[in-house]
């Protein structure tokens, strides 16, 4: 779900934005390229899936069994949405330690249900805990081998469990040694965290720590033009490994996070949920993802159009629909993607930003 909100803080005016001017603000991914990872992609915020309704069934899912929480920018975000006319009813945001799941509600059909075709994986300190709670919700769940595809993520113990939302979404619980959130410098103790002045508004700490990765489905024969796709438009290297139904393409995100797509025969659906994600080079994204016409303005927020690339500035953000192989045109598959500049007033590392131009000064 795109910002938009005057409730978010515009940290735009720190750093200088206009075009001619000194370059949107980057941030420095030294650890993530100190581990092998060659990466402009900071962050993967949030997931964003329409749900037909809140109600009982939902809150109890994400709040009370799975330990997120509540964040009340939403509101305004979902305010400005519709006093520029767009169709969305309310919305949801369920913070998951520093990332997110974005839920609107009330979509018209065929729009009004989504779930990403794949496994969002999420981590937990306490995954004892974790089942005790899910029991009193009375939401099911199952244990996963120890063998699974995502047993191997640093700082992240193997798959505990899986689960699936009221709507859908499969979710992969993980364990993780200690109370720590996940940062796009990889993951730091919660405290520490907080000192630095990092984390989202909620008026509690959420029990899940992070959101490591998200599992798509994909075309057979996708993983090599999709590494292509993510190498032109943002100079980032993917990774190819053996999945347990076949190739797999794994982008690297900051220093502890991955996006997945796991080729499958046959179609996969895509029913427009999307993902969030924060990069540096912002600029020079758009400008790649423009010259191969992949700027897209989603007409569900009429707030937000990115025909230029003062407009995408301004925003602090642009849209990718259509995902392609830049050597050969080839539409590879839809995820729609939201990238951020960490100019946007949602980051939730503004801090490190700040702190960055200061000591760039002395």
């Amino acid at each position: 779900m795109g910002a938009g909100s005057s409730r978010f803080v515009d940290i735009a005016s720190s750093f200088c934005v206009s075009r001619g001017k000194c370059p949107l603000p980057d941030i420095d991914l030294k650890l993530a390229g100190e581990s092998g990872r060659k990466t402009t992609l900071v962050s993967l915020e949030h997931l964003n899936v329409n749900v037909p309704e809140w109600n009982s069934e939902n809150d109890c899912f994400w709040f009370k069994a799975m330990g997120l929480v509540p964040d009340s920018r939403a509101q305004g975000v979902c305010d400005n949405v519709q006093s520029a006319g767009g169709s969305l009813q309310g919305l949801v945001w369920a913070n998951a330690g520093l990332q997110q799941i974005h839920m609107p509600i009330g979509e018209p059909p065929p729009m009004d249900s989504q779930k990403p075709p794949g496994v969002v994986g999420l981590a937990y300190a306490d995954i004892m805990g974790l089942r005790a709670t899910l029991r009193g919700a009375g939401v099911n769940f199952s244990v996963v081998p120890l063998k699974d595809h995502m047993s191997n993520l640093p700082g992240v113990g193997p798959v505990a469990l899986q689960c699936t939302s009221p709507t859908g979404v499969k979710i992969y619980a993980h364990g993780i040694r200690a109370e720590s959130w996940l940062t796009p410098r990889g993951w730091l103790d919660c405290e520490a965290a907080r000192k630095q002045k990092l984390g989202l508004p909620s008026e509690e700490a959420s029990q899940c720590m992070g959101m490591p990765y998200i599992r798509l489905q994909c075309p057979a024969g996708s993983s090599p033009g999709l590494a292509r796709f993510y190498r032109h438009v943002f100079a980032t290297e993917s990774e190819f490994r053996k999945g347990s139904e076949g190739e797999e393409c794994w982008v690297p995100i900051g220093a502890g996070q991955w996006l997945v797509y796991q080729e499958v025969a046959g179609e996969v659906p895509y029913d427009g949920y999307h993902i969030a994600i924060y990069v540096n080079s912002f600029v020079n994204a758009y400008r790649a993802a423009k010259a191969l016409g992949l700027v897209w303005n989603n007409p569900r927020f009429p707030n937000l159009t990115y025909d230029s690339e003062e407009d995408a500035i301004r925003h602090h953000e642009f849209r990718i629909l259509k995902l392609v192989d830049p050597q050969s045109s080839e539409v590879l598959c839809e995820v729609e993607h939201e990238i951020r500049a960490l100019s946007h007033g949602g980051f939730c590392a503004k801090a490190w930003l700040e702190q960055e131009s200061a000591d760039s000064k002395i």
